[in-house]
């Protein structure tokens, strides 16, 4: 169901990011949204924990700030609040010279642009970035993939690695990691398993690329090798969004990447329905073997359906383990009516296309994607900024309130102690128990989901039918392995790096208040 007007987060926008996160540290999860247009304003919706959402934009000192057609967050400084990273002048070229954004948390429900201070400030096009911590040092750092077309000046990627004080030093080209590509979209994963922060970066029109992290010591500059074609991940060419993830829990990341090509978009579209053979590239499903290759799986993935993809976020909802993925589509064009795609994992053998049945077929041009539990029931629900790439094609977001199933679960709240605060980069096995006494494994990684829209950081598990937990493994970041036992299902859990111990969090479940439409306000619900 897309509640998004009853809850009064109806906010009219062109393309842009979206957040899912609890920002203030009271148990509910909030959203953040942006407009790439630079008179368009951010909007901070505050979850009130009874079922209602207030907009607290002004309140939280972010009236002013503009612009963005991406959104990714991270408690950068570990201080224990979440802050905002936006990412400005994507597909703009030239003329996409802006600044990006640093919005740090002061923990008082407000935040400040701490860009200068901090040693983020540049004028480089972008729409991708990623918070990882890539020296296992314990603090975040932000890889930025910049955009450099034919014709336009170099814009090279950067890397900002953290000084352990709030600031950063840019060290790209000492990183070897100045790529001048045109990135789409840039994510973090461990793909070798060696304990080590790796790069995968689309980047549209070009081959892609996967660079692996072989700084190998603690103490040591950071240090990437470019290892794309050994891997087998160069295509798609009309690559966007990507991401890793283990969609078939064996413990090895996979990586998926989208093709968006708006040249032949509408006409795929069509020859698809009528079973034509197709212009473009389709989708691509890596399958990871372990090895440091990955395989091809086009063809048999079920995810090679024509769809232009720009949003992108992945998660779980039906709480059968298996992670699932919701796709934004279409071009800038007006008449480019392509429905948002969500694929149901099938026990991690392919994808099934349940965009008709599950009611998840919007027809406007879906952008930042964020998964999160929204109402602390179990089961995750879906917020995504639906506006176009022109200010005629505005419009207002969408809020799936997922209606629950009879599956277990288990949402672990992770905090890191000498790994970086948010625990990003974590790996953790959860070995659930089943009623006929067999057992199975589930493998997710601390991050905040795909490419474009940033998912809440504690990781909502799908169980399917366990009975109970057995055990729960966690590779932090930096190395240090702890293993837990006993946890019950259908719960929140807490667990603390260093602590040999989990706790129980109680977190109210919430029951939507849903205004009739004759009682609802729009007037505050505009771009501006």
């Amino acid at each position: 169901e897309n509640a998004a007007i009853p809850l009064h987060l109806d906010v009219i926008s062109a393309s842009g990011g979206a957040i899912t996160e609890d920002f203030d540290n009271d148990g509910f999860i909030d959203i953040v949204t942006s407009s790439w247009f630079l008179d368009d304003q951010l909007h901070y919706f505050h979850n009130n924990g009874d079922g209602t959402f207030t907009e607290q934009t002004e309140a939280a000192n972010l009236n002013g700030i503009t612009g963005g057609l991406n959104l990714i967050h991270a408690d950068y400084n570990n201080d224990g609040f979440r802050d905002i990273f936006i990412l400005r002048g994507g597909w703009w070229n030239d003329y996409g010279k802006l600044p990006n954004s640093l919005l740090r948390n002061n923990g008082d429900g407000t935040f400040s642009d701490v860009t200068k201070s901090s040693g983020l400030f540049s004028l480089y096009p972008t729409q991708t970035a990623v918070f990882a911590d890539f020296n296992n040092d314990g603090w975040l750092d932000i890889f930025v993939g910049n955009e450099t077309r034919r014709n336009t000046e170099k814009y090279p990627c950067e890397l900002f690695i953290s000084n352990a004080d709030g600031t950063f030093s840019e060290q790209a080209q000492k990183a070897g990691v100045n790529l001048p590509v045109f990135a789409k979209g840039v994510v973090a994963g461990d793909y070798d398993n060696d304990g080590w922060m790796d790069i995968a970066i689309s980047s549209q029109g070009q081959d892609n690329f996967l660079l692996k992290n072989v700084t190998g010591e603690k103490g040591k500059p950071v240090q990437f090798k470019d290892v794309s074609k050994q891997a087998g991940i160069v295509g798609p060419v009309k690559s966007f969004p990507l991401t890793f993830l283990d969609y078939n829990n064996d413990g090895w990341e996979d990586l998926i990447i989208f093709t968006y090509d708006a040249g032949v978009s509408d006409y795929d579209n069509a020859a698809y329905l009528l079973q034509q053979p197709l212009k473009g590239e389709v989708s691509v499903l890596y399958k990871n073997n372990g090895d440091g290759t990955f395989s091809n799986l086009s063809g048999t993935s079920g995810i090679e359906v024509p769809m232009a993809a720009m949003g992108f976020n992945y998660g779980d909802v039906n709480n059968d383990g298996w992670i699932d993925l919701y796709v934004g589509t279409g071009t800038p064009e007006y008449t480019s009516l392509v429905p948002n795609k969500m694929f149901l994992n099938n026990n991690g053998s392919d994808f099934k296309d349940i965009t008709t049945a599950g009611g998840f077929g919007h027809l406007q041009k879906g952008h930042g994607i964020g998964f999160a539990d929204l109402d602390n029931d179990g089961d995750q629900d879906i917020y995504e900024d639906m506006g176009g790439g022109y200010q005629g094609a505005a419009f207002q977001g969408a809020c799936y309130l997922n209606p629950g199933n009879d599956n277990a679960w288990i949402t672990l709240m992770l905090v890191g102690t000498t790994a970086n605060k948010d625990a990003i980069g974590a790996r953790v096995k959860i070995v659930a128990s089943l009623p006929d006494g067999t057992e199975r494994s589930i493998y997710q990684t601390v991050r905040t989901g795909g490419s474009f829209g940033s998912g809440s950081m504690q990781l909502e598990t799908g169980l399917g039918k366990a009975a109970s937990v057995k055990e729960v493994t966690i590779q932090w970041p930096g190395g240090a392995t702890a293993v837990y036992t006993g946890l019950p299902v259908n719960t929140y859990v807490k667990i603390e790096e260093g602590k040999a111990e989990w706790s129980k969090v109680d977190h109210s479940t919430i029951e939507w208040q849903l205004a009739p439409a004759a009682e609802m306000d729009h007037s505050m619900h505009n771009m501006h």
